[in-house]
């Protein structure tokens, strides 16, 4: 079988390697220039992801049996759209865009069973803050890019400034609800979705929400737990989502009652998909979303239940070199990869300066270890 890997970062190492392991012949697009994974795939096409078209008279050329991505909203809509059109397994285009919208997202799934509602408004030029506190956002994007937390109107202001000057997105802004932030990380198939895993979420707080570090499985009550998945099937069906990985941000105030903060259209970043949930449930993502791709998926099997996540390093969190630089010799370190001479002040997750994964029979609580 033939497999066309949209993308060649870092990202998507995992599928070009997993691809080769399970003997499927890979054709890669993008760039030259930082595609590492130009020397793991058969053949390498180093042209822009965004010829769409031209990618897929290519693919037609190649008889490509399916097409993947993983980790990249960008990536994830060519895929959609290459796929499409050579009538193979993925979330159609449209539904796609959709809900890469953040607020077109909102609207539908506000009838959702279970699923406690956010208020949400477009901005508009000159428009005092709606409510207050609240968070403005970005109408589309990832990574807490130009995200900021609101509770006065100067700040307000000003956060209309800081998206306007990283993005040209429309702006969003939203009601803020107090309580753990969380992701759920699920595929699906033909419009049958599986939850893998909850995944609890640290972050930096106001202004920006960085974050901080990933945990799983999720300290949450099991209640909330199952209800939550429940839930997920419901807005991925309302959101017209049907074939892939998929990554659901959600917030579950003090009474337990849950909150959707966005879908994202593919697995989740930060090693989570490509890492952490095999670690954490023995379940290989990264090889069922190849399957999705490639029309042979068969239902997950959760073999094991093991605590896992990742800790990452930036000036928020400088206190915790100590951990970091003593992790070296303990049997819990999976990998690591950081710098403690020079940390940033991140205000987005592509700001900060390395990471450290664990995986163990209890959660690696850094204070333990300083």
């Amino acid at each position: 079988m033939k497999l066309a890997v949209i993308g060649a970062s870092r990202g998507q190492l995992p599928i070009c390697l997993k691809a080769r392991e399970m003997g499927i012949e890979t054709i890669c697009f993008a760039w030259s220039e930082g595609a590492v994974c130009k020397d793991f795939v058969n053949k390498f096409y180093p042209i822009s992801i965004f010829e769409m078209d031209k990618i897929v008279d290519i693919c037609k050329e190649m008889h490509v049996d399916g097409v993947v991505s993983n980790a990249s909203e960008k990536i994830a809509s060519v895929v959609s759209y290459v796929a499409g059109k050579l009538a193979l397994h993925a979330t159609p285009y449209d539904a796609i865009l959709s809900i890469k919208n953040k607020f077109s997202t909102r609207q539908k799934t506000r009838n959702i069973p279970e699923l406690r509602t956010i208020q949400c408004v477009k901005y508009t030029d000159g428009q005092q803050a709606p409510f207050i506190p609240c968070v403005v956002k970005p109408i589309s994007g990832a990574g807490k890019q130009g995200v900021s937390f609101v509770h006065s109107e100067d700040e307000f202001k000003a956060a209309i400034n800081y998206i306007n000057g990283t993005t040209d997105s429309e702006i969003i802004v939203e009601e803020y609800i107090e309580g753990a932030e969380v992701s759920v990380e699920s595929i699906s198939f033909e419009g049958q979705h599986y939850v893998l895993q909850v995944t609890d979420k640290e972050n930096s707080g106001p202004p920006h929400f960085v974050e901080l570090s990933h945990h799983q499985p999720s300290s949450l009550n099991p209640e909330v737990i199952e209800k939550i998945k429940r839930i997920i099937p419901n807005l991925l069906t309302a959101v017209g989502f049907t074939n892939g990985a998929s990554h659901t941000e959600m917030k579950i105030d003090a009474n337990g009652d849950v909150y959707l903060i966005e879908i994202n259209p593919r697995g989740g970043g930060d090693e989570i998909s490509n890492t952490l949930v095999e670690l954490s449930t023995g379940y290989d993502y990264i090889k069922g979303m190849i399957e999705v791709a490639l029309g042979t998926f068969t239902q997950p099997s959760i073999s094991k239940s093991q605590n896992t996540g990742i800790y990452f390093l930036c000036e928020q969190t400088k206190s915790r070199i100590p951990f970091f630089v003593n992790s070296a010799e303990k049997d819990w370190l999976v990998r690591s990869d950081f710098n403690i001479k020079s940390l940033s002040t991140a205000t987005g997750n592509s700001d900060r300066n390395g990471f450290l994964i664990y995986c163990a029979p209890q959660k690696i609580n850094w204070q333990d270890y300083l």
